[in-house]
């Protein structure tokens, strides 16, 4: 029986963006460029000099949406900030939350689901109840009138009553969060006024200025104006702030919607005066990237510097003083300075691997220094590189330039018979010093080792120090296994072609890399994930058979997870390939980029790509093949439906980017709907009893801190082993199971057994180790119909140490689907179904 579970994670932040109740003041000359405009010229402004400089890919994950939620959207007991509910949620990490939606507070279907910067701003971005975001939809806001047909206690949805230009369904905020909104609408409408023509909304005309239609305006003015910027609102903007590196001007200075729209738009805003000397540009938050290039090549990169108030020479230098790096000059004068100088930054390496250097701007009287982070990479070979801006129907094909290149040919193909270079095969993190990495090759050729180094990230976070180079060559379909050198299991080590103590000093928060000739190629683990995330603790990873090539950045689908000491496996790794010949793409020739965007192809696929460099004395092909993995389409979101007649309605749906169809399910539902119940154990005393109604166990006792409990104090506390708690025999089939659990201290050695009552017969669904941490943890479990849950029962087996339980939530129901339409073929996003059932 297989049983669908996610496992949910506690970070512990090591750097902590800033904190949620301090605010730091607006940047000196950020909004320079904006200064004696008003009006239409000042919104403008705006755009062109407040964009985001960088932004989260969108998702759930480190480096996602869902890390910024993180900071940006927690409570201070780890609940989510939801604008949209009252349901309490918990976050898990930088994992999306279940029941809560990435929200497009400003709909995405009004700039017709084009994916673009707008799509990923956090300015916008919030998490959102499910269920009300899907009954929202597209709608405009408004003002409820009449009877709403949604009123959770903190949204509305109705018949709109303000105004009498649009009448139609509309959403309506609580009253506290209404300003929010209506600065985040201001800041859409601004910073991506340049998206003008691809409005399509009953609150907007297709211009640059004002945007809004009458009505609109009003009403944002309006909540503007009578909700003001909050203590929430000044701490999001700086966490968000950190993050990409821009900010929202009608958060900062809240008067700027009177001076663009409102009553003073007659008069220029009145910035403060800055009288400090400061730098308008580079912002803070630049960073410049070289990508890699090849060694004995150069690539140069220009950065605008220009100040104001500056009172003496700016110096301008870099931290490490690395060779490979120059620059242009290492002063620039005052009166240069106030009128902006191109400051260039030369790369030209001699050797390959990375440069990690920091340019520094500093004097002039500047009261800090602003700090630039470089990174570039050098290649001794002629390499491909990972795809870029990877879609569900293409992506950006990469290389590097090669000096001799006069154009260069690529084929893209599907299908391979070799993999594209060395892999991560194996990974063991065992008992005592059971440490082990194996790499495989299936390149079909030598591989000389000597251009390889595996290198160590320690505890989860920072840069990957600990390097081992390795040396020696590896046939092709073989393996080299490097063990911990202090290893005393004799099968273990007899595997081993190297014994190492640095990188295999492994504890399961370190993450490891291989990297050939200063380019990190392949992962295994969570990188920057923090100290507490111990993704790779007393296991084993064995990468699946199908990955045949490497990826920069982990991958958990790839890999499977094995027991404690398991390492048998070691030197027989498989890996399949397609037996027919690969299937030929695209062939491009002769282009003298160093990328090539390709679309039209299948989602969620995967393509090899390879490339030759076109030389005067003879073609060089890269040594490298790269993968482009086209990603899923992503679920169409509903809307509610219109046109309701007594036989028939239009089922509505958010148009899904890259979609060219839908396939449309109409059902009716049968049976009981479903229940969610959670039981927070109020009443427990400290001797573990009296019990929930219905439920029963030999708990001793409970704990009456908010340290270990969830929600409310007091949790339940299994203190002995064997101790356990049985829930009541729901009235239905449970669909999924919640809960949280802690280890209140140390309890090492120490696991607790959960088990299901799947249709009459007790089933085992999980065993849970104490996991070197005492940190609260939410699980969450899925269950099909088929399993028919009803009951489950928690099992303490202890070493050491005491286990709290609380707020566990169950959902359960009878229901039963019965289809009318299934699986229907649809080209647009909305569709009427008639010849149904009257009041049905």
């Amino acid at each position: 029986m297989t049983y669908k579970k996610l496992k949910s994670f506690f970070f512990l932040v090591t750097t902590i963006l800033i904190s949620f109740n301090t605010f730091a003041a607006i940047p000196s000359g950020y909004y320079y460029y904006a200064k004696n405009k008003k009006q239409a010229a000042l919104k403008t402004a705006l755009h062109t000099y407040a964009a985001p400089m960088k932004e989260l890919d969108y998702g759930g994950g480190a480096g996602f949406t869902w890390e910024g939620f993180f900071y940006t959207d927690q409570n201070a007991d780890g609940s989510v900030v939801d604008m949209y509910s009252s349901t309490v949620r918990k976050f898990n990490g930088f994992a999306a939350v279940d029941g809560l939606h990435i929200e497009h507070s400003f709909p995405k279907s009004w700039w017709g689901a084009y994916s673009n910067s707008a799509y990923k701003d956090l300015f916008h971005l919030y998490p959102a109840d499910a269920v009300t975001n899907m009954t929202k939809s597209n709608l405009p806001l408004g003002e409820v009138t009449g009877t709403p047909s949604l009123d959770n206690g903190v949204t509305k949805i109705g018949a709109n009553g303000f105004g009498t230009a649009y009448s139609e369904n509309c959403f309506e905020p609580a009253d506290e969060f209404k300003g929010d909104f209506a600065r985040s609408y201001f800041y859409i409408s601004t910073i991506y006024e340049d998206y003008q023509a691809l409005w399509q909304s009953p609150m907007m005309n297709n211009n640059t200025y004002p945007v809004w239609k009458s009505w609109a305006l009003d009403l944002l003015l309006k909540w503007h104006r009578q909700d003001p910027v909050s203590s929430k609102e000044l701490a999001r903007i700086e966490t968000v702030y950190n993050i990409q590196g821009n900010r929202n001007p009608f958060i900062d200075y809240p008067n700027l919607a009177e001076y663009i729209w409102g009553k003073d738009t007659a008069n220029v805003f009145p910035f403060p005066n800055e009288t400090e000397p400061f730098l308008i540009t580079p912002r803070r938050g630049a960073a410049l990237n070289f990508g890699v290039i090849q060694v004995a090549d150069t690539r140069t990169q220009k950065l605008h510097v220009q100040g104001a108030n500056i009172q003496t020479n700016l110096t301008v230098k870099l931290k490490n003083n690395k060779a490979a790096l120059s620059l242009s000059t290492s002063i620039i004068e005052p009166t240069t300075a106030l009128g902006g100088i191109d400051l260039s930054l030369t790369f030209s390496p001699l050797d390959a691997g990375l440069v990690i250097d920091t340019l520094i701007l500093e004097g002039g009287g500047l009261l800090e220094t602003l700090r630039i982070p470089i990174k570039a990479l050098a290649s001794a070979d002629f390499i491909t590189l990972e795809p870029t801006e990877v879609s569900p129907v293409g992506g950006t094909l990469n290389w590097i330039s090669d000096p001799q290149a006069t154009a260069y040919n690529v084929t893209l193909l599907q299908g391979e018979q070799q993999a594209g270079d060395l892999i991560i095969s194996t990974y063991v993190e065992g008992s005592s010093w059971n440490k082990a990495i194996e790499l495989y090759n299936g390149t079909g050729k030598t591989v000389d080792l000597s251009k390889y180094t595996l290198q160590k990230q320690s505890n989860g976070y920072g840069p990957f120090i600990s390097t081992l180079q390795l040396s020696g060559t590896l046939e092709n379909s073989k393996s080299y296994t490097i063990v911990h050198r202090s290893c005393a299991t004799t099968a273990l080590r007899d595997k081993a072609q190297l014994l190492d103590t640095l990188v295999l000093n492994m504890n399961g928060n370190d993450a490891v890399a291989l990297v050939r000739s200063g380019v990190t190629i392949d992962m295994v683990g969570q990188a920057n994930a923090g100290a507490a995330v111990t993704w790779g603790a007393d296991l084993t990873l064995q990468r699946q058979s199908a990955v045949t090539h490497p990826l920069s950045t982990f991958n958990p689908a790839e890999w499977e997870t094995l027991p404690i000491d398991s390492y048998n496996m070691l030197g027989n790794h498989i890996m399949a390939f397609n037996l027919g010949e690969p299937l030929i793409i695209k062939e491009i020739s002769n282009t003298t980029n160093t990328a090539y965007s390709i679309q039209n192809l299948i989602p969620h696929s995967t393509y090899t790509y390879k490339v030759e460099a076109v030389r005067p004395n003879g073609n060089a092909i890269a040594i490298n093949t790269m993968q482009l993995h086209t990603t899923a389409l992503d679920i169409p979101i509903l809307m509610q439906a219109t046109s309701i007649h007594d036989k028939s309605f239009k089922a509505n749906w958010e148009e899904t980017l890259f979609a060219t169809g839908y396939l449309l399910n109409v059902f009716e539902v049968s049976g009981k709907a479903d229940t969610t119940e959670v039981e927070g154990f109020l009443g427990v005393g400290t001797s573990g009893t009296p019990l929930p109604y219905g439920w029963t166990g030999n708990a001793s006792g409970n704990y009456e801190t908010t340290g270990s409990a969830g929600i409310a104090i007091p949790s339940i506390g299994l203190k002995n082993s064997g101790e356990w708690l049985q829930t009541k025999i729901y009235n239905g089939t449970v669909s999924s199971l919640t809960f949280m659990y802690k280890y209140p201290s140390a309890a090492t050695g120490s696991y607790f057994i959960l088990e299901g009552l799947s249709n009459n017969v007790w089933v085992r669904i999980d065993s849970v180790p104490y996991n070197k941490t005492t940190a609260k943890f939410y699980p969450i479990y899925s269950f099909s119909a088929g399993q028919g849950m009803k009951s489950f029962r928690i099992t303490y087996k202890k070493s050491t140490g005491n286990l709290s339980i609380d707020d566990l939530q169950a959902t359960y129901g009878n229901q039963e689907s019965i289809y009318i339409i299934k699986d229907f073929p649809v080209s647009t996003n909305s569709s009427v179904i008639s010849n149904l059932k009257e009041n049905n």
